[in-house]
């Protein structure tokens, strides 16, 4: 009951209540009320009450308009829960110190009006630029600042705080948490790959048999035992991996809280990198918006700036329902906050042709550990079965 708003209408009349020079302003006029009809003494009162307000209005204005405040971070793009460097430069056009700046909003993409986050600089010399650093955890994916950072500034007295929007930010990108999954996701087709299981015939993958030699075939390959039995060269033959286009689905809806689809968002990460550096190729679906991205560097970016453009309160997504026949990977959320991962392939490999598979991460279940053996899980599916 103590933090409910009774009246809403009358905040415009109070708010400016809010800071400590709305009470300073009363006593002036209540000592002025004083001196006309009680005492000579609200007078002075009066002038001192005065002199304070226009100190600790005046000084906060000039300030925030003489120096000019930039704000950048010392990388473009950070993960959750990593650690980045913000720089902070101020040029201080001033013949004297500036104190008592301060810099807020600029990480605020879950925090409210008036709780935001902010840094003070305790003095900034005389006609210089100073560049000052701040270590940030950014704990939720996104772009920040979400708002542009004000330059703000109450000194002397703290009675009034000057804002002002900083001359210039440049924006920092915090990509989701991936958790790193061991293996690899057990998917065969027709397309060739660096990893993984397959049957076309290569040098580095699992004895499929042996064949006559040809052109071309290295010595090491010859099975000497074979040759000798045959009367003419030999060779081993190996399977070396193949791969198909794997569909990755993500329900972008915000079915509980934020915190869900955060960490709903995680898992695919996790999982999408897993694929990338495997070299699967997939076809991905962000909700209602169609993601493709190549390999290296500039693919894995492209994924995670995507990931990163999820909006923290969800998006509008149709059902995920899989189309075609390729393998897919489903990851919805319930109205409990838990994590579902669907994992079908219907093209199948050698070890779980057809194999459907379901898991579901708890709401306080640790996603590094239940994410580490995914893989696995679904490889070796069958066999538990």
């Amino acid at each position: 009951m103590m933090t409910t708003d009774f009246c809403p209408w009358a905040n415009r009349f109070v708010y400016w209540l809010k800071e400590p020079v709305g009470w300073f302003a009363l006593a002036t006029l209540a000592s002025v009320l004083i001196g006309l009809y009680f005492s000579p003494i609200g007078w002075p009162l009066a002038a001192s009450l005065a002199t304070i307000i226009a100190t600790g209005m005046v000084w906060p204005w000039i300030a925030v308009r003489v120096t000019r405040c930039e704000l950048r971070p010392s990388t473009n793009a950070v993960h959750e829960d990593d650690s980045c460097r913000m720089v902070v430069s101020v040029h201080n056009r001033l013949p004297i110190p500036v104190m008592g700046l301060a810099i807020e909003g600029y990480l605020d993409s879950q925090t409210t009006d008036e709780n935001r986050p902010n840094v003070g600089l305790t003095r900034v010399p005389p006609l210089c630029r100073a560049d000052y650093g701040l270590e940030v955890t950014p704990e939720l994916r996104g772009h920040y600042p979400v708002v542009k950072p004000k330059v703000t500034c109450s000194f002397p007295f703290g009675i009034w705080t000057a804002r002002r929007d900083l001359f210039a930010v440049d924006s920092l990108t915090v990509w989701p948490k991936a958790y790193p999954i061991n293996g690899v996701m057990p998917v065969t087709g027709l397309d060739n790959a660096n990893e993984g299981e397959g049957h076309r015939g290569g040098q580095s993958g699992d004895f499929v048999g042996v064949r006559t030699f040809r052109r071309g075939d290295s010595a090491k390959h010859v099975n000497w035992a074979a040759s000798a039995r045959c009367e003419s060269l030999i060779v081993t033959e190996r399977g070396d991996p193949q791969t198909s286009r794997v569909q990755v689905l993500l329900d972008t809806h915000l079915h509980t809280d934020r915190e869900s689809l955060a960490r709903r968002v995680r898992v695919a990460t996790s999982i999408l990198v897993s694929l990338h550096q495997s070299r699967i190729a997939a076809d991905v679906r962000l909700g209602k918006r169609p993601l493709r991205y190549g390999s290296g560097a500039h693919g894995r970016r492209k994924m995670l700036d995507a990931l990163a453009d999820i909006a923290i309160d969800g998006e509008a997504c149709d059902p995920v329902e899989p189309f075609g026949n390729c393998p897919n990977i489903c990851i919805t959320g319930s109205i409990h906050g838990d994590v579902i991962v669907r994992v079908e392939n219907p093209l199948g490999c050698r070890r779980g042709n057809g194999n459907r598979r379901q898991f579901v991460f708890g709401r306080h279940e640790n996603l590094s550990v239940a994410l580490a053996g995914l893989w696995k899980e679904v490889q070796y599916a069958t066999l538990a079965i």
